[in-house]
Parts: C-alpha cells; sequence; structure tokens
C-alpha cells in the first residue's frame, strides 16, 4: 500500500505504523513511541509519513521486509538533521523548485510564489528545532509538529495553484470576494453554514463531472466546466476560512 493511499482512504495508526517501518532507515526512537496510539502519536505519525511523501518516497517499491545490514548504525541527529534538509530539497528540486521562476506565472499568483518557497524554509528550521528537542519534550514536539503540518497544508495548496495556472492558464481564486469585516457574530455564522452546504455541494456537482470526464476524456466541455467549477470551489473555501479567522479572532 502507498502512502498516499493510506491517507486517502484515512487508515489505521497500525497500517500507518508498518508503512514508516518499510521506509528506509526509519526512526528507532518513533519505532518505539509509536508502540503507544493516542492522538499526539497520531499526529506525528501522519506528520511523518508526510515528509515521506515530500522526500519522493511513496514513489519507490518499498520493500515489505527491507533487509538491515548488520554493521549499519543508526544516524545521529545532525547527520538525521543533514540527511533531511539535502533529501528535502532535492525532492523540491525535482519538483521544479529549481526549474520554475516567478516570471513563469501571472501578476496575480506572485504573492502565492513567493509564499509557498518562505513557508518551505520556515519548515525546514522547524524540523531542525524538533530534532533537537530532548524525547520527553512531547509537548513542544506536539506543537512545532502541528506548526509543520499547517506549513505543508500551505505548501501543498500553493502548489496546486501555480500548477493550474501551469496545466490550463486558468487563476485559482486566492482572494477573499465578499467584505466579511462589517458582518455581525450572528451573520458570520450563517453565513459560514451556507458556505458549508454549498461547497459540500460542489464537491457532489465536481465528482459528478469527474466520472463523466473519465468515459470521456477528449470532452472539451466537460473540461472547462470542470474547472470553472473547481475554481469556484476554491473561492468559497478562501471565504469560508475567512470567516473562521474572524471568528476565531472574535
Amino acid at each position: 500500500m502507498k502512502i498516499k493511499s493510506w491517507f486517502d482512504r484515512s487508515g489505521s495508526f497500525a497500517e500507518g505504523v508498518e508503512l514508516y517501518a518499510q521506509l528506509p532507515q526509519p526512526s528507532i526512537h518513533l519505532l518505539k513511541l509509536f508502540k503507544v496510539e493516542n492522538t499526539s502519536n497520531f499526529i506525528r505519525l501522519k506528520y511523518e509519513l508526510k515528509l515521506a511523501i515530500n522526500k519522493g518516497l511513496d514513489k519507490i517499491e518499498i520493500p515489505k521486509n527491507p533487509e538491515i545490514p548488520e554493521n549499519s548504525q543508526p544516524k545521529t541527529n545532525t547527520e538525521e538533521d543533514s540527511a533531511f534538509l539535502n533529501q528535502l530539497i532535492e525532492s523540491s528540486s525535482k519538483a521544479e523548485f529549481s526549474k520554475e521562476t516567478m516570471a513563469m506565472y501571472p501578476p496575480e499568483l506572485h504573492k502565492v510564489y513567493r509564499k509557498r518557497i518562505s513557508n518551505f524554509y520556515e519548515a525546514c528550521e522547524l524540523k531542525f528545532k524538533l530534532n533537537a528537542l530532548p524525547e520527553e519534550a512531547n509537548d513542544q514536539a506536539l506543537k512545532i509538529i502541528l506548526q509543520l503540518e499547517s506549513l505543508w497544508d500551505k505548501i501543498d495548496k500553493a502548489w496546486e495553484i501555480l500548477h493550474h495556472w501551469r496545466d490550463h492558464h486558468r487563476i485559482m481564486p486566492t482572494d477573499v470576494s465578499e467584505d466579511y469585516s462589517k458582518f455581525t457574530p450572528m451573520q458570520l455564522a450563517n453565513e459560514k453554514g451556507l458556505l458549508e452546504t454549498r461547497i459540500s455541494k460542489r464537491k457532489k456537482t465536481l465528482e459528478g463531472i469527474s466520472k463523466k470526464m473519465d468515459a470521456d476524456p477528449v470532452n472539451r466541455v466537460l473540461a472547462n466546466s470542470y474547472h470553472k467549477k473547481k475554481e469556484e470551489l476554491e473561492q468559497l473555501q478562501v471565504n469560508l476560512e475567512t470567516i473562521k479567522k474572524i471568528l476565531k479572532g472574535n
């Protein structure tokens, strides 16, 4: 089973641990930690498996029971840090990190481009901090892991927006379309509920169009309809996230 499939179908903790154990040179400390299933360890497991995907390890065939040479030694934290950064930068380069330039995108997407890069390096710095923590610093580790999760979600979203332009020459919405600053808390709550309903319906619409596209992949009308609905969905999600931030601030 591939790691991405595990995420897509919300796999169990035990399955995730098995996947992590099959990665090249998994952390012995983490394998011991993952013997106990709890919320904190599940979040850490998801983070480590997401890192594996970003390193390109989900694209290679991982042996069921990898053989470890008898004379092999576990890496120290310093070696692990260095290897992590090298692998992460290398994987990002393969994902067009070194090939692309901001000039490839329209001005509307320049801030997305810049933010993706800054989030990437911030994630690297946080990883170093995480590795430097003592084993007993569980609360600090969990805080950093949650920050990393948020950063990788933002990086993934930025790639989705940039690739949408690269593949279709269409701009995915990135700014809120309504001024919610004058809404009362009750109005915001009502708008939040409406947006959540519309988002759910729009996702079902996209699923239906996607199935039709599978049966008729060269139908450009269907393709255009799909991209338009996807952009509309993104706008709804941007608006919803904006409202959530306002409500959280209140």
